[in-house]
């Protein structure tokens, strides 16, 4: 990406592709999942000793964790850095993006996981729960430039390029 063929619509829209492509890849298996779900003809004894229910229910806490890193971990938070143009800048903005949402995606694949092999609400709550923290993390211009810090020159100059 380069000063001369950089267009802030076009970096706009490659974010956005990105996002809804995330959620697609989980929110299809869910999808497909939760429709053939039939609560009635799943209900089997649940052994609570058996190895498999153990470690279904704790992955639940794997998907916290998930949640919670792509918040507040040290690997995707926006850091300024000096001596950066906005071009590098709005990489490394992409780059750490790129890597919540694949956080994000792979807590829902494990919720989608756990609600195959042990069917239960808990899990379709864990990833409605990731489909919420989603739509906060949604690149909208207005989150793009709080999140780098951008000033009212740099918001110009974005769509100056435009």
């Amino acid at each position: 990406m380069n000063k001369e063929d950089f267009s802030w619509k076009d970096y706009h829209h490659q974010i956005y592709q990105i996002y809804h492509g995330i959620i697609a890849i989980t929110l299809v298996p869910f999808a497909l999942l939760f429709l053939q779900w039939d609560s009635e003809s799943l209900v089997a004894p649940v052994d609570y000793s058996s190895l498999l229910f153990i470690l279904v229910i704790q992955s639940l806490w794997i998907i916290g964790y998930l949640s919670w890193y792509a918040w507040k971990g040290g690997k995707v938070q926006y850091d300024l850095i000096d001596g950066l143009d906005l071009l590098e800048k709005l990489k490394e903005f992409r780059k750490k993006n790129l890597f919540k949402y694949a956080l994000l995606a792979l807590g829902g694949a494990i919720a989608s996981f756990a609600m195959w092999v042990q069917p239960s609400f808990i899990f379709v709550i864990a990833y409605l729960l990731i489909l919420v923290q989603f739509s906060f993390l949604r690149p909208s211009e207005d989150k793009i430039v709080r999140d780098m810090r951008l000033t009212k020159n740099d918001r110009k100059a974005l769509h100056e390029s435009a």
